[in-house]
């Protein structure tokens, strides 16, 4: 394990050391999130050894949510402090065991254990995914945005949400999430012992939460707006004769 450390402070050296780049404009409390995923997340992988050496502006973010009331604030600003939230300790929780992790699975008690405090209450990243952002905003799109840490997760985004903009960012990181036919979606002829079939092979996201994707209509219904336009076209063309499965779930550490 030594070499790992020695590797990644010489990472950090060499690379960590230029100004974090500048927040949006509209990011406001959200700031030094914003400014951390821009200058450290590319195309959903994180680069945990510069995290690391900033860390200080994640522990600023993080203090500054502990006085944050979401109660307070419209729909659109409570959605994305939560999901700021529960993305940045993610990132937090990787960080006091990077470089020795492999896997966020790694963590005793990753989900469950009270250790986030947001308006001065105290939360787990299972409460704060299923009894916040899933129970009282009843918005799918959420789990396209959240982020696990690992490589079959949705992107983690390059800049944080914002109220201003979520709507827009939560339509971006659902679509960048199903095109994309590793982990995401993708619509293939499956052979059978007796016959094929057209399948829509989907993340096991949508096995695990299927019933947030199937409110007032389907799964495929909820996809297809969202799909690459070939295989919008294939299930187009095979309707009512896709099944659907499911891609297996890479649970690896998201960084490089």
């Amino acid at each position: 394990m030594l070499w790992l450390l020695c590797a990644a402070a010489a990472h950090a050296a060499a690379t960590c050391d230029a100004p974090l780049r500048l927040p949006a404009a509209d990011a406001g409390m959200h700031a030094p999130w914003d400014g951390l995923l821009r200058s450290f997340v590319r195309n959903g992988v994180v680069d945990y050894g510069c995290m690391q050496a900033h860390e200080g502006e994640l522990d600023r973010y993080l203090a500054e949510l502990v006085g944050a009331p979401p109660e307070g604030l419209a729909r659109a600003a409570q959605l994305a402090l939560w999901i700021n939230a529960y993305n940045a300790a993610t990132v937090k929780l990787i960080l006091r065991r990077y470089p020795q992790i492999r896997s966020i699975k790694e963590i005793p008690r990753r989900w469950t254990e009270q250790e986030w405090t947001v308006g001065g209450k105290r939360y787990s990243l299972e409460e704060i995914e299923n009894e916040i952002l899933r129970a009282k905003f009843g918005e799918p799109r959420i789990h396209f945005a959240i982020n696990c840490a690992s490589k079959s997760c949705p992107d983690l985004a390059a800049e944080a949400y914002v109220a201003a903009r979520l709507d827009a960012q939560l339509d971006a990181a659902t679509r960048r999430f199903l095109i994309d036919p590793v982990k995401g979606a993708r619509v293939a002829r499956a052979r059978g012992l007796f016959s094929d079939r057209e399948t829509l092979y989907l993340s096991a996201i949508f096995k695990w939460f299927r019933a947030d994707f199937e409110a007032g209509q389907t799964v495929t219904t909820f996809v297809t707006p969202f799909l690459a336009p070939d295989s919008r076209l294939r299930l187009a063309a095979h309707a009512g004769e896709v099944r659907i499965d499911y891609l297996d779930y890479d649970w690896r550490l998201n960084g490089i």
